[in-house]
Parts: structure tokens; sequence; C-alpha cells
């Protein structure tokens, strides 16, 4: 369960609840969330509100926010004693970071940014989780599943690939709560000599109602200029494709597609995108989705509501004059 400040950042746990209720569905194993944190007993409250059979919890005292190595060392001794056979992480900083030093704890492995999950029954009777993610530079999706010997099957989600869970919960029935008392919890090895405040550009493009993409034809000229004022115009959150963060134009945590940002707004304005699969995925579940370039056999018209071909140059000086 990720804890921001003196919360459990419940958006986060309400996606993975709902990937692990579709395991549960071809699986009927019980939904369990663990919290490793300082003082944990003051989450306990918020926790026990969500639709989950368990809880385990472990006070990891006085390690400070970057302390990976002790916190994994923690975690990896939870895991031990509640052996699950799924474990479903965040894939924010936190669990990319943790994570993948729990795995090698645990002699298993871990699929990261996972943007599908599937279960199936073995004829053991044994359920398996097909984890399915891009690779090869968003080329390929991959299926990957763990080996019958190699337990827990471990995956971080990014955020936004599910919608947050929304079955009502049932005050009849609370979850189980079990405090680990006696997990030692390690010296770390890490000192925090400074800290900086990170981009709100991530925080912006996931919330947004209106999102303008800039695609690989805002590169030319000052298209990426003209679209900055369109998006601070009329309000809107500014993402981009794999291109423009590779050159640098857009921060990462401001990419959309598979290896980037899932995004819901209300509406998506596209401006010069192909529309390549791997960043359309990233924006599927869009309510209105309009596109512009100058390529009328481009694949993005294929995603789109409506489509106009033009140049986006030309689209955006008229828009920005209109907004004037």
């Amino acid at each position: 369960a990720p804890v921001t400040g003196d919360h459990v950042n419940y958006s986060v746990v309400s996606e993975l609840l709902t990937a692990a209720h579709s395991i549960r569905d071809g699986s009927e194993e019980p939904i369990q969330v663990i919290v490793a944190a300082p003082n944990c007993v003051k989450f306990l409250g918020e926790l026990e509100s969500m639709p989950v059979d368990n809880i385990y919890a472990a006070d990891t005292k006085d390690l400070s926010l970057f302390s990976d190595d002790a916190k994994s060392a923690v975690i990896a001794d939870m895991l031990r004693r509640v052996a699950p056979n799924c474990v479903l992480i965040p894939a924010n900083d936190e669990g990319r970071s943790v994570f993948p030093r729990v795995a090698i704890k645990l002699n298993t492995g871990l699929t990261a940014d996972c943007t599908l999950l599937k279960t199936e029954r073995r004829e053991n009777g044994e359920s398996r989780v097909r984890q399915n993610k891009p690779s090869f530079g968003d080329n390929v999706m991959v299926d990957i599943v763990n080996r019958d010997a190699r337990r827990p099957q471990m995956m971080t989600i990014r955020q936004g690939v599910y919608k947050p869970f929304e079955e009502p919960v049932s005050k009849s029935k609370k979850p189980e709560v079990c405090l680990f008392d006696d997990i030692c919890v390690p010296k770390s090895g890490v000192w925090v000599l400074e800290m900086l405040p990170r981009s709100e550009s991530a925080d912006e493009l996931l919330s947004a109602s209106t999102v303008v993409v800039a695609g690989r034809g805002a590169l030319e000229g000052d298209n990426i200029e003209l679209l900055k004022a369109f998006s601070q115009k009329i309000g809107g959150a500014l993402g981009g494709t794999r291109p423009l963060a590779d050159e640098g134009i857009i921060p990462f945590e401001s990419q959309i597609g598979q290896t980037g940002r899932t995004i819901r707004p209300e509406v998506c304005l596209s401006f010069g995108v192909s529309g390549a699969i791997q960043h359309v995925e990233g924006i599927r579940d869009t309510k209105l989705f309009i596109s512009v370039n100058r390529d009328k056999n481009a694949p993005i018209f294929n995603a789109s509501d409506y489509g106009v071909t033009q140049d986006m140059k030309e689209i955006l000086e008229e828009l920005l004059k209109q907004l004037k």
C-alpha cells in the first residue's frame, strides 16, 4: 500500500484493487494488503475501509523515505510470512526501486510496467498470471509468465492502466489485521544529502480533464511554442509522444503511451501525432479524441472521433487568434 505523507494513496491502491479482483475472478485467491511504514498503525483505519480480506502491517520505525535497501528487507520478510501467489506493485518511483530488491531476496522474477493481467488455471489446479507489457522499444507486446518454482509472481502496474475499483465496500465484513511486531528493521546504508522539488507535470497530466498532445510534428519550427501557448489558453495539460521526451522537449513524466503515462481525460487534442499503437494505448479511454495531422493516412485517425487533415501550424495560429 503506497503511503504519501500521513495518508494511504488510495487512488493508486484502488487501481491495484481492480487488477487484484480481475485475478481473483480466475483464481479465487484472497486479496491482501501489506503496508510497511513508520508508525504504520495510523494507516490501519484507512486500510480497513478497503474491500480486502487481510491487512499485514510492519513498522519501519525511523527509516527515511529513501532507505530502499532496508525497506526491501522488511517487505521481503513480510512476504515470506504471508506467502502470496501474486504481488501487485504500483509502478511509481518507490515501487520500481524497492521491489526489484525484494524479488532478488525472494529468488523470483519481477515484470515491470504491465498493461494487462490474465489469469489461467493450470492442470494441477494452481493459477498463473500472464503479464502483458510492451518490449523491444515498444515495437512488440509480450506475455510473461513465471516458472512454477518461482513464487510469488511479482509485477508493477502503471497508474492509469486499470480504472479505480468502484464496488461498494461491505460494512459488515472488515478485513483481518495482522501486525508484524517482531520483524527486524536493518540499518540503511543510504544517506539523503539533498532534496529537490519534483516536476508537477506528471500529476497535472493524470488529473487534467483536457490534454493537448504533441507529436513528432511539433519538432518543426516553432510548433512546440504554439502548442504550449494553446494548452495554456484552454487550461489543458501538455503531453507528448516518445520522440519529444527523447529530445528533452518534454519531461519523461509527460510522455503518453505504454512506456509513459496512461490518461483518461474528457477531451484529448492531438497535434502531429502519427498514431503508433504504443502511444494510442495510453489514451484509449479518452471520451472525446480530436487529432490534427497533415498526412491523411496517419493511423491516428483510426483512433480519433474527429480528424483534421491540415498542417498543425496553420490550425494552431488560427486557434490562438480566435482565443484572443
